[in-house]
């Protein structure tokens, strides 16, 4: 397998990064910038966060998508995305192989990672995968619009303890 990988859309993702600040609206600025990637929108993101906050029925179902002033849901996510035209899913236990294989693909790959002590979990678009500094995401906790790298083994440890929860955009 190559030393790196990087998703056909790493620039146009970094290019529409929006910073979520001191906020834990990671998911909800994610989605922004996702869909101002693919889109061609100008979806902000606290604005999104707000929008988000207030559940909306979905057939006979009352969906939940964000907890206010604090996590995003990941069916929360898959909402948004739907809404928008694109095709999405969320599923628990993935792989590190399934990225790998997937990062180069037509697909946007958004795993959550995080810990139960203390509990935290952030969600942030793969963009890139490198054999020596390991995963590479568009992260909206930084101002900056550069890969933000993540060791491998840190990754797997965090992602892990989110029962290796990712939330996907199929753009075939």
């Amino acid at each position: 397998m190559a030393s790196r990988l990087l998703s056909p859309r790493t620039g146009i993702l970094l290019e529409k990064l929006q910073c979520q600040g001191q906020s834990n609206d990671c998911g909800a600025f994610t989605s922004a910038t996702v869909l101002n990637a693919l889109l061609g929108l100008n979806i902000i993101g606290d604005k999104l966060a707000n929008e988000m906050e207030t559940p909306v029925w979905r057939g006979l179902v009352y969906l939940v998508r964000k907890i206010p002033n604090s996590a995003t849901l990941p069916w929360g996510m898959k909402d948004i995305f739907k809404i928008h035209g694109l095709k999405a899913h969320w599923h628990l236990f993935s792989s590190e192989d399934y990225l790998k294989q997937a990062l180069t693909l037509d697909k946007i790959l958004m795993p959550i990672i995080g810990s139960w002590k203390p509990i935290s979990a952030h969600v942030m678009t793969l963009v890139a995968w490198d054999e020596e500094q390991g995963w590479g995401f568009a992260n909206t906790q930084f101002q900056h619009h550069d890969i933000h790298w993540v060791d491998a083994q840190k990754f797997s440890k965090q992602w892990k303890a989110m029962a290796r929860l990712l939330v996907e955009v199929d753009l075939d």
